[in-house]
């Protein structure tokens, strides 16, 4: 009788086990959006950006194409980073997108701060190819994310590679940046200033 029971018990996980593994493959890939979500709640960006990449391949919407490239930032992963990143800043409505999600913030203390995304998206692409050892790429990147930007706004996209430069000690690198940062001189930002000094520091120049 005990092994009637048991048998039974046995069976009953078994087909337990195999309904959800149908039930989760089925939300996998009936409804990748969803599931992506779930990840990134609970901070699992490598599988988010999968499941966001999945849900953007039957969509072709850019706005999936934009997480792909969010949840790899957050999960850190260079390779995905530049993938999505490249496929972002060529697509055709990448200025709506980042008419869309550029932000003000204001501060406790009062200070604005203003988040440029077309800066963000690239300075973060430039980044991870300067970390994959692309370093004229990663430099080509961010020379292009200024074109036509007036001043030298903080957080711009050769200033995220300069800090990134900096930190390396690459006087090659430094140098370079310093020809471009330059061609936006802002003598009255003590933010390009100060960018601009620590450059001049690794990279020898006076």
């Amino acid at each position: 009788m005990f092994k009637v029971i048991l048998k039974t018990a046995i069976k009953t996980i078994f087909v337990v086990a195999v309904l959800a593994l149908v039930a989760f493959a089925i939300a996998s890939l009936g409804f990748p959006s969803s599931m992506a979500d779930f990840c990134e709640k609970s901070g699992n960006y490598s599988l988010a950006t999968g499941y966001a990449s999945l849900s953007y391949t039957y969509s072709g919407d850019v706005n999936d194409l934009n997480r792909c490239f969010l949840d790899s930032v957050y999960a850190e992963n260079d390779n995905n980073i530049v993938k999505f990143g490249e496929k972002l800043i060529s697509d055709e409505k990448f200025a709506e997108v980042c008419e869309n999600n550029s932000k003000t913030y204001i501060t406790s203390n009062g200070t604005k701060i203003e988040v440029d995304y077309k800066q963000y998206v690239n300075g973060n692409v430039a980044l991870a190819k300067y970390r994959k050892g692309n370093k004229e790429e990663a430099l080509s990147v961010a020379t292009a994310a200024m074109d036509g930007v007036a001043g030298f706004p903080v957080n711009n996209a050769l200033a995220v590679l300069s800090l990134q430069v900096i930190q390396s000690g690459d006087k090659d690198t430094a140098d370079k940046l310093l020809t471009e940062i330059d061609k936006h001189q802002d003598l009255e930002s003590e933010y390009y200033t100060a960018l601009k000094n620590e450059l001049t520091k690794v990279g020898g120049e006076e």
